[in-house]
C-alpha cells in the first residue's frame, strides 16, 4: 500500500509540474480579456506613453530613450517603416526593454492608404524570417500595431473589418500569439467601425487577442464624444487605447483643426483604466511641430505640451506604472 501511495504521489506531482509548465508556456505575451490588456504575468497593464519617430530620426530617437524613461513613461510606440533594416529595430526593442518600457511597433507606410493590398503587405513584413526571429525573441514584451492610420475618411466599416481579418489571420498562422493592435480608420479617428465591428474582429481572431487604437485630433473636438464613445466601448468590453492625441493649439487654428481637450482625454482614460500614447516626443515637420513634446534642437528640453503631459498633476510621471513583467 505504501508503495502504491508513493507512486500515486509521484504521478500527482508530475502532472502538477507538467500542467504548470504548460501554463507558463501558454503565456507568450500580452493578452486582452474583456476591456483589459494583461501582460505576460496576467496583470493589468495601462499604458501611459509616447510616440517616438525612429523611422525619420533613428539615432536621435535611440539616444532619447534614456530621457524618455526618466519620466516614468511605461510604453513607447515605435514609429517604423517596412524598408528599414530589422536589425535596427532589434536594438531599439532591446533598449526599451532594458529601460522597462513596453515597445509597440507600428508601420507608418500605409498612413491614409485605403487599399487592402497595401495593408496586407505590411502584415507580411512582420512574418519575414528576420522579423519573426525578432518578434519571437521579444514576444513577452512586444506589441504589434500593424499599420498606422490605415484607411481614409471614405473607407467603409466593412472593408476595414475584412481587410484586418485577413492580416490577423496571417499573423496567427505564422505563430504570433500576443496582442495585435489595430488602428481605427478615418486616419485613426473614426471610432464607429470599432464600435460596430470590434467584437466581430475579436471573435474571428484565433487568439481572441486584439486591442484597438483611436487617434484624437480635429474629429474629437466635441467633449461629449470623447466621454460617450470611450465609455460605450468600455462597457462593450472592447479593449481600446487612445494611440495618438493632440490639444487645443492656437484655439484650433492649426493644420489638423484640432482643439481637442487633452485633459479630458487623460482623465477619461484614467477613470476607465484605458491606456494612452501622446503624439509625439519630437521631430515633427514644420506644420506639425506644435505637437513636439521636447525641442527638436536638443531632444530633451520640454515644450508646453511636454510639461502638460509629463509633469502636470495628472501627468504621466506621477501616475504611470511599469508593466509587472519588469518587477
Amino acid at each position: 500500500m505504501r508503495y502504491s501511495l508513493n507512486i500515486f504521489a509521484f504521478l500527482t506531482g508530475l502532472i502538477f509540474v507538467l500542467f504548470s509548465c504548460q501554463q507558463k508556456e501558454q503565456i507568450k505575451g500580452f493578452k486582452t480579456v474583456g476591456n483589459q490588456l494583461l501582460d505576460a504575468n496576467g496583470n493589468a497593464f495601462v499604458m501611459q506613453g509616447v510616440n517616438v519617430p525612429f523611422a525619420w530620426h533613428y539615432n536621435q530617437s535611440y539616444q532619447a530613450l534614456d530621457k524618455i524613461a526618466a519620466y516614468n513613461i511605461n510604453c513607447v510606440r515605435i514609429v517604423w517603416e517596412s524598408q528599414l533594416d530589422p536589425s535596427g529595430l532589434d536594438s531599439v526593442l532591446q533598449k526599451c526593454i532594458r529601460l522597462k518600457m513596453i515597445p509597440m511597433v507600428e508601420l507608418h507606410d500605409a498612413t491614409g492608404d485605403s487599399t487592402g493590398t497595401k495593408l496586407y503587405q505590411l502584415a507580411r513584413y512582420f512574418v519575414r524570417p528576420q522579423m519573426k526571429n525578432i518578434i519571437k525573441k521579444y514576444e513577452k514584451h512586444i506589441l504589434l500595431n500593424i499599420a498606422n492610420e490605415w484607411g481614409d475618411h471614405y473607407i467603409t466599416a466593412e472593408y476595414w473589418r475584412d481587410a484586418y481579418k485577413k492580416c490577423v489571420s496571417l499573423l496567427r498562422h505564422e505563430g504570433y500569439k500576443s496582442t495585435i493592435v489595430i488602428d481605427a480608420p478615418g486616419w485613426g479617428q473614426n471610432s464607429e467601425p470599432v464600435i460596430l465591428y470590434g467584437q466581430d474582429l475579436i471573435d474571428s481572431d484565433a487568439e481572441h487577442n486584439l486591442l484597438f487604437s483611436i487617434h484624437m485630433y480635429g474629429s474629437w473636438n466635441d467633449e461629449a464624444k470623447i466621454r460617450d464613445d470611450l465609455s460605450n466601448l468600455n462597457q462593450m468590453s472592447v479593449p481600446v487605447i487612445v494611440g495618438e492625441f493632440g490639444y487645443n493649439y492656437n484655439s484650433g487654428d492649426n493644420n489638423l483643426n484640432c482643439k481637442v481637450n487633452h485633459n479630458q482625454i487623460i482623465q477619461t482614460c484614467n477613470n476607465l483604466g484605458m491606456g494612452y500614447l501622446a503624439w509625439s516626443w519630437t521631430g515633427n515637420n514644420e506644420e506639425n511641430n506644435w505637437l513636439d513634446m521636447v525641442l527638436f534642437q536638443d531632444w530633451e528640453t520640454l515644450t508646453w505640451w511636454g510639461e502638460e503631459l509629463l509633469n502636470s498633476d495628472n501627468g504621466i510621471k506621477a501616475s504611470s506604472k511599469i508593466a509587472s513583467v519588469f518587477e
